[in-house]
């Protein structure tokens, strides 16, 4: 059995402690990395060298008696290939990429680097964040897709070749993800990270967040990105709720235990096996918090549409001078989701954009009429568990909450009749409030399986 990686905060407690290195932690990743890669194929790269190298630096600050700078001190961390990282190039899961090296870090990658975290390496992503499905496996079963775009963040994560890794998400790029390899993930309500130095895919939908195994382990690499990768601006700018940890947000929203479990057309989706877990993993929660249906606004029915259509278009400006030289360098999903963003009328597009603001509003006045502002929706993650490797699943439960651009956690809560993970949907008006109440049902459920690869 692979000796099972500790948290985030039980690690950075141990160095802390002195009673293990950041040298440890990396020899730990590189070895579940040396086991398993050639099976899943997460990686891009695996910067070796680099990585011990700088444990080897940060061990000497704190022989030295320097403390660490942050919980993140020490930690090893993936970053998605479509986020610049300097000295390493950034290929976005495309030939159209060469090997150049980025020059600099991307803000969210500056952020956790001051905060002292240890890059591993760039991990696959599907072609330039979109639908063609990637090389990396599920490691709870690999004839199945480990979804997408970040399929080596999440596949990486699950089977602890690293803490935690960033991902990005347009549609469901980290939700569906890290719900089909077992994994929790932190979608950030849109603007509130620096997109600056990442690929996008469309810049009014794309949202940068962490992938983790654990709601603690989210909110302390989120920490540092609120803090001080806050919209491209100096290091200074803090996000006054980032000063807090997480038990702090779960003792001030530990009165508020309303669910509203969505309800209506959106969840038609939804297969028998995904039914079946999540209503398990409800009814488990009934006996902590009042759980009430709700309906979302009549709007919701085109909201799906929209978000398609913004991604559509903003895909086809981004790369149609690429895509009319060197069509044949595209793969078939980008491509015909470019044609058809090619082929939008602006005034489809319009309304797409003009829309947004309006059923945010619509879901507020909903959530104020039911009486509790400071409750949170929930529903399954996904549509269906992992399906096979000719897709990355479906974002139906995923892109109407990029569409609105509001905070999302998706949590495990069970596995599948066919072993596969199945995962919960948080979703809310601010950060603090999502993750405080994720981390109230992540530790009720208490779903933390690993894949079978680490138990032999």
């Amino acid at each position: 059995m692979t000796r099972e990686l500790p948290t985030i905060a039980r690690a950075a407690e141990l160095i802390r402690e002195g009673e293990i290195r950041p040298l440890d932690l990396v020899e730990l990743c590189l070895a579940n990395i040396d086991r398993h890669e050639s099976a899943v194929q997460a990686w891009v790269s695996v910067d070796r060298a680099g990585a011990l190298k700088e444990a080897e630096r940060l061990g000497r600050l704190l022989a030295r008696g320097d403390e660490p700078t942050s919980p993140l001190f020490g930690i090893p961390l993936a970053i998605k290939d479509i986020i610049d990282v300097a000295g390493w190039p950034t290929k976005c899961g495309s030939p159209l990429r060469g090997s150049q090296p980025a020059l600099k870090d991307a803000p969210a990658v500056a952020a956790l680097r001051e905060a002292g975290a240890i890059f591993l390496g760039k991990t696959v992503t599907t072609e330039f964040a979109s639908f063609d499905p990637p090389i990396t496996k599920n490691p709870w079963n690999l004839a199945h897709t480990p979804g997408g775009s970040s399929s080596g963040s999440a596949a990486a994560t699950s089977l602890e070749m690293c803490f935690g890794a960033l991902g990005t998400q347009t549609g469901g790029s980290i939700i569906r993800p890290a719900s089909f390899c077992g994994v929790s993930g932190f979608k950030p309500p849109f603007g509130e990270v620096s997109l600056e130095q990442i690929e996008p895919l469309a810049f009014h939908l794309d949202h940068v967040g962490p992938i983790a195994r654990r709601v603690s382990d989210l909110y302390l690499i989120y920490q540092q990105l609120a803090a001080r990768a806050s919209g491209g601006v100096e290091a200074t700018v803090t996000r006054p709720w980032a000063e807090h940890d997480l038990e702090y947000w779960l003792e001030c929203y530990s009165v508020y235990r309303t669910l509203f479990v969505v309800e209506g057309p959106l969840l038609n989706a939804a297969d028998e096996q995904v039914r079946k877990v999540t209503s398990a993993a409800l009814d488990r929660l009934k006996s902590s918090f009042e759980v009430r249906p709700l309906g979302l606004p009549r709007a919701f029915e085109k909201v799906v549409a929209w978000h398609r259509t913004i991604m559509a278009v903003e895909a086809a400006e981004h790369h149609r001078q690429q895509f009319a030289a060197q069509p044949d360098k595209f793969g078939p999903r980008i491509s015909s989701l470019m044609r058809e963003g090619l082929a939008t009328s602006a005034v489809d597009y319009a309304e797409a954009l003009r829309m947004q603001e309006n059923v945010r509003n619509e879901l507020a006045q909903l959530l104020h009429v039911q009486g509790d502002l400071l409750g949170c929706l929930v529903m399954p993650s996904t549509t269906t568990p992992a399906p096979d490797t000719s897709s990355t699943g479906g974002p139906e439960f995923n892109s109407p909450w990029s569409y609105l651009g509001l905070p999302t956690i998706t949590i495990p809560c069970g596995l599948a009749e066919n072993g596969l993970p199945c995962g919960l949907q948080f979703i809310a008006f601010t950060s603090p409030q999502v993750f405080a109440m994720a981390g109230m049902c992540e530790r009720i459920l208490h779903q933390y399986a690993r894949p079978a690869m680490l138990e032999t």
